[in-house]
């Protein structure tokens, strides 16, 4: 990833920032992995919500970060159901969550990492993502507070796209009915 400055000049990818303004970076480009829609507990606890939404990019075209995004971020780390660790980045001033990295038993990072969705600044009609393409899945379905229309693609946990194979991470659930 380009540090902020450069990547605004070169114009890759959206913008996205915090509440507060005080952290500002771009993806690095304009053509995203996937978007999810998680109901797990903890994507509730953290969005304050039914759920929270990713946006996801491949670990190597973020990390490591700039030395002087790092040193304005904030970070939070939690263990998770499948024995990783989630490496949760924050604005210290506002409390907004940015984005996630996981990190394997072994110390590696998971393949794909994820920028909050609700960062992203710019608006569809504005050359922002746009929610509707990008075809979100809703995944951890068995911990949703809501109920799911019935065309949205949705998923008892993850779908095996979603599963680091490689790592032993285990097996994606059935698609729900």
């Amino acid at each position: 990833m380009v540090s902020p400055d450069k990547s605004q000049e070169q114009g890759k990818g959206f913008t996205l920032s915090c509440e507060c303004g005080y952290i500002t970076m771009t993806t690095p480009s304009r053509t995203p992995s996937g978007m999810a829609h998680c109901h797990c507990r903890t994507c509730q606890k953290q969005s304050g919500s039914a759920f929270g939404t990713s946006v996801y990019y491949p670990t190597d075209q973020v990390f490591p970060l700039p030395v002087d995004l790092e040193a304005k971020l904030s970070v939070f780390e939690h263990g998770t159901d499948s024995g990783n660790t989630m490496r949760c980045y924050f604005c210290p001033k506002c409390g907004v969550r940015i984005m996630h990295q996981g990190i394997l038993p072994d110390g590696s990072w998971r393949e794909m990492m994820s920028f909050k969705a609700g960062t992203f600044d710019d608006w569809p009609e504005e050359g922002g993502l746009n929610w509707e393409e990008m075809g979100a899945r809703h995944i951890w379905t068995r911990s949703a507070r809501m109920n799911l229309c019935g065309n949205w693609e949705a998923w008892e946990k993850y779908p095996d796209d979603m599963v680091d194979k490689k790592k032993g991470e285990g097996e994606g659930e059935e698609k729900k009915a």
